[in-house]
């Protein structure tokens, strides 16, 4: 797509509008894709606020930012001006530490965090692992405190934590929010399914 000068202004205004700018399809309170809500996800680890820009009311913003960026896909972020990349590149500054450094901020804690494994829960992974040969186990903790666990590739930039014989792959917010973390398997009238009992959800529950 050729980019129109009015559209190229329009963009660059809001480029400047704030030092950090996410272009991304919905809100920052309602993503409308999994990897918009993931940039946000991000975002809010290390930052108060930021602007965001939906695209999706937009049809000219919406193209002319790929243009804009010579980037194909929604979401974009942009720091100090400068655009980073898309979901997956700020997905790996995030776990690197150089989405710290391009904020200005001090570089995270790669510790990997004391995990309890119930041998319930462990041998429940371990035959998904069995039967998705070359997958990883990739637990997830958002800044809402919803727990998640997936198979997906190994992606090479993840924290590393061993609990139950199991090898358990993060990014560095969860990282910070999993320490302490009991994952165990509990009944339900719907079967078994995998249950999260995190101590540092409650305490910020309580300073909230």
């Amino acid at each position: 797509m050729e980019l129109d000068q009015q559209t190229r202004e329009r963009i660059d205004t809001l480029i400047h509008s704030d030092r950090v700018v996410l272009f991304m399809k919905g809100t920052h309170d309602q993503p409308q894709c999994g990897f918009s809500a993931a940039t946000v996800s991000i975002l809010d680890n290390l930052l108060a606020s930021y602007e965001t820009v939906n695209v999706l009311a937009d049809q000219d913003i919406r193209e002319g930012i790929k243009a804009y960026s010579d980037w194909p896909t929604i979401p974009q972020l942009y720091i100090d001006h400068e655009f980073m990349g898309g979901c997956d590149v700020i997905k790996q500054m995030f776990n690197t530490g150089a989405l710290n450094q391009a904020l200005g901020l001090p570089p995270p804690d790669r510790t990997p965090p004391e995990i309890e494994l119930g041998e319930a829960a462990a041998e429940l992974i371990r035959t998904a692992l069995a039967d998705n040969p070359g997958m990883g186990v990739h637990l997830s903790i958002d800044a809402h405190w919803n727990h998640g666990l997936q198979l997906a590739p190994v992606e090479g930039h993840e924290i590393k934590a061993t609990a139950g014989g199991v090898e358990l792959l993060m990014d560095v917010g969860t990282a910070a929010r999993a320490r302490g973390l009991s994952i165990d398997v509990k009944e339900t009238f719907a079967g078994h399914e995998i249950a999260f009992d995190n101590p540092n959800q409650a305490n910020a529950n309580a300073n909230a």
